[in-house]
């Protein structure tokens, strides 16, 4: 029969034993419960650092989804670039204008001519421009009225002024706009001896031309052979201011005067 002392001696070393091993199984539980905290705790770390570098991708390219809501910021319009200045444009805007390049008419260059018939600085000049002038005043005329023209003079030359007379109103009734055929048919009616039919051919021509000097040098001789002094002063004065070298001297001008003033004293 063992002894109380063995039977304590052998109970304190299954004790000292079980206590032994159950430290030992604690310690093995304790590191495999630290070493699993560890997995975890390095997992989450893992979770977490794929989230942080995921972040801003999905900032950047946000996923299109069709039930997420738009956004209370109105998107930024676009800054347009700076408009290019078309080369043809600058160009064109450097370019100087053009000078104007429009035809004159037969009647500007009958203006422009009598006025320089007004300014002529001798009379071999102004007789080249009274050429220039009959010749662009003749050109309106149509042939049909030329030929009339042509057979009037033929008939003053034939000493048929009657005649002359009936050809130039059939040529003025062609064409009533063209002043010289005015003017030609007072000639023909001053050499047919009417004098009031002259001066009332010359007022139309004169209407139609008033820079007309030959019809005013016409005027002239119409009044002074219809004895009114003064009427053919003044028609010379006019003639005057559109050809001033046609009496240079002023010897006609002077004789107009005395006609119609008298002799002075």
């Amino acid at each position: 029969m063992p002894s109380p002392a063995s039977s304590g001696w052998r109970l304190t070393h299954d004790m000292r034993a079980t206590r032994f091993s159950a430290r030992r199984r604690n310690g093995f539980l304790h590191l495999r419960s630290r070493f699993l905290i560890l997995l975890m705790a390095g997992s989450c770390l893992l979770a977490s650092a794929g989230q942080i570098v995921a972040a801003p991708t999905s900032t950047a390219h946000p996923p299109a989804s069709a039930g997420s809501a738009p956004s209370s910021a109105p998107p930024k319009a676009p800054t347009p670039p700076p408009a290019a200045t078309s080369p043809q444009q600058s160009s064109h805007d450097n370019k100087p204008s053009a000078p104007s390049t429009k035809k004159l008419t037969r009647q500007d260059r009958i203006g422009l001519l009598a006025d320089q018939l007004a300014h002529a600085k001798t009379p071999e000049e102004a007789h080249t421009l009274e050429d220039m002038l009959e010749t662009l005043r003749s050109a309106g005329l149509s042939p049909t009225t030329q030929l009339l023209l042509r057979r009037a003079q033929k008939d003053v030359s034939a000493e048929k002024p009657d005649n002359a007379v009936d050809d130039m109103g059939d040529a003025i009734a062609l064409q009533p706009d063209q002043a010289i055929l005015w003017r030609s048919r007072a000639q023909m009616r001053l050499v047919a001896g009417d004098l009031a039919g002259a001066v009332q051919d010359l007022g139309a021509a004169l209407q139609r031309d008033p820079k007309d000097a030959q019809s005013w040098n016409l005027l002239t001789t119409v009044e002074e052979h219809r004895n009114d002094g003064q009427a053919a002063l003044k028609a010379w004065q006019k003639m005057l201011d559109l050809n001033p070298m046609a009496d240079k001297n002023h010897k006609r001008l002077d004789a107009l005067r005395i006609k119609a003033f008298g002799q002075p004293t």
